[in-house]
């Protein structure tokens, strides 16, 4: 019996324990949410609006900062404009963010009340001071001094109120522009680079790079490119495609960083009365084009369908920018021919346009041509002549023409395979180096190491490469009669040698 009156007693007390924590818990959770309410009421107490406008009706805003000072009026048509100078081509989106912080100012704290000494908020002396005038007469002016220790926050005060307030970074950089970064900077058009047909480079001082699509020119003796480098070579000759892509990729998406002076009278002031390098890149947009079209020859009784089909044009386009002197930063003054508007654009982007290695664009192979359009080809070198011939046959098998090729190599028939050897040699050499300048009329009084004739099914004239010797590692290409690069001897070397192992 004792025993068992000592288990309900240890229950008992169990049970007593049990309750007083739930009573702790409880008065706990009661404190918490209390606390957690006033918290919150404190917090939207803090961030509560001081001043509340309506966005629509704010007319005007001044503001001023350690650089420059500024008042924005509302036209009729919406539009934000320079109060002493219509004519400023206002950011818009600026003077619009300018506008939205005046329609609700709701500090992030208010720091202290009825307080005497501005000085050590930076008030005293505000970085920036901004006014907004509503079309009902109502103005509020608020002064930005010093960022709070913390970072990210500015002290502030509201005219007409003695509180200090805490707000956020916006209403310091948003009143901070400089006069230049309050223009509307011009945008230049969105160009891809598979669709520049021209790029024309001319420097004040050095040489001009000038190329452009033309798909039939005569300078493209390969036929494998579309467009022909004219300058700054005295004769035109063949671009590398893969080449022009990357060069074209630096003429894309293009921007000013910023306007310098939206009505420059004097452009001496920016190198842009003698430019230093004008840009001209020719390029097409593709646009649909809608066509209606309606069958006219039909009686009017007839039911008839108007069909709309939509094509795509290509739209010639242009662009042309004049590029001036450097600014203190390096970056440089630019302006096109139509705009009387002075931008700024960086340093990299300029170099990037005006700095063009014309050999590294040039196509390198000197005769590389497709053996479908060779008749024959001579080789010839020091009084001995080899002669790559092929003839074709075509007859008709089952309908359909079928050709046959029959090659022969200094008058022997040929396997194909080793003929195709031979010819793959011949047409490889790629040339290595431009002739330095004091040397281009070097190779006229040079006998050729090696002349290459290329009789052709598409063309009544004959293509000749002759190299010849130019010092013990180059010799000079003519193609054509032109001299303009050098290639590998052993580029020579090894077509000679194609025939001995023949």
């Amino acid at each position: 019996m004792a025993g068992s009156k000592r288990k309900k007693n240890i229950g008992l007390l169990l049970l007593l324990i049990v309750m007083i924590l739930l009573l702790g818990v409880y008065f706990w959770m009661t404190k918490y949410n209390s606390d957690k309410k006033d918290s919150k009421n404190d917090t939207a107490e803090t961030n509560k609006a001081i001043v509340t406008l309506d966005k629509d009706t704010i007319k005007t805003i001044y503001f001023k900062n350690q650089e420059y000072e500024m008042t924005l009026s509302l036209n009729s048509k919406g539009v934000w404009e320079d109060k002493d100078d219509p004519g400023f081509p206002v950011n818009q989106t600026y003077a619009g963010n300018m506008q939205g912080l005046f329609a609700d100012i709701a500090p992030t704290n208010t720091l202290t009340k009825d307080i005497d000494d501005l000085s050590a908020f930076g008030l005293d002396k505000p970085a920036v001071t901004a006014t907004a005038t509503t079309t009902d007469g109502k103005e509020v002016t608020i002064a930005v001094g010093n960022e709070t220790p913390l970072g990210g926050e500015y002290y502030a005060t509201v005219k007409g109120n003695n509180a200090v307030y805490v707000v956020g970074a916006s209403y310091h950089s948003y009143f901070g522009y400089k006069r230049s970064e309050m223009l509307t900077v011009e945008t230049l058009p969105s160009i891809t680079a598979e669709n520049i047909t021209s790029l024309d480079v001319v420097p004040k001082d050095g040489k001009e790079f000038q190329v452009a699509y033309e798909p039939d020119s005569p300078y493209d003796y390969s036929g494998f490119s579309d467009y022909i480098i004219k300058k700054p070579y005295t004769t035109p000759v063949a671009a590398d495609i893969d080449s022009l892509n990357t060069l074209f990729a630096n003429y894309t998406a293009l921007s000013f960083s910023s306007c310098e002076d939206y009505k420059a009278a004097d452009l001496s002031k920016y190198g842009l009365d003698k430019p230093a390098y004008t840009v001209a890149i020719g390029y097409y947009e593709e646009q649909k084009s809608d066509t209606g079209s309606t069958d006219t020859s039909k009686s009017s009784t007839d039911s008839t369908d108007s069909k709309s089909t939509d094509k795509t044009a290509k739209v010639s386009k242009s662009l042309t920018l004049l590029i001036g002197n450097a600014n203190d930063d390096g970056d440089y003054y630019v302006k096109t021919p139509d705009s009387n508007a002075v931008n700024v654009m960086s340093k990299s982007t300029v170099e990037k346009l005006v700095n063009i290695d014309a050999y590294s664009n040039t196509y390198k192979y000197t005769n590389l041509i497709n053996i479908e359009n060779v008749d024959s080809v001579d080789i010839a070198s020091e009084g001995t002549t080899h002669t790559l011939t092929i003839k074709r046959e075509t007859k008709k098998e089952n309908g359909k023409d079928v050709t046959t090729a029959t090659y022969t190599v200094d008058g022997k028939k040929a396997e194909e395979d080793a003929f195709k050897k031979i010819y793959s040699v011949v047409i490889t050499p790629k040339t290595g180096r431009e002739i330095p300048a004091a040397d281009l009329n070097k190779g006229k009084t040079e006998t050729p190491d090696l002349t290459l004739t290329f009789h052709l099914n598409t063309s009544d004239t004959p293509y000749v490469v002759q190299f010849k010797p130019y010092d013990d590692s180059y010799d000079i290409v003519n193609t054509n009669g032109t001299e303009l690069f050098l290639t590998d001897a052993r580029n020579v070397k090894a077509v000679l040698d194609s025939f001995s192992a023949k």
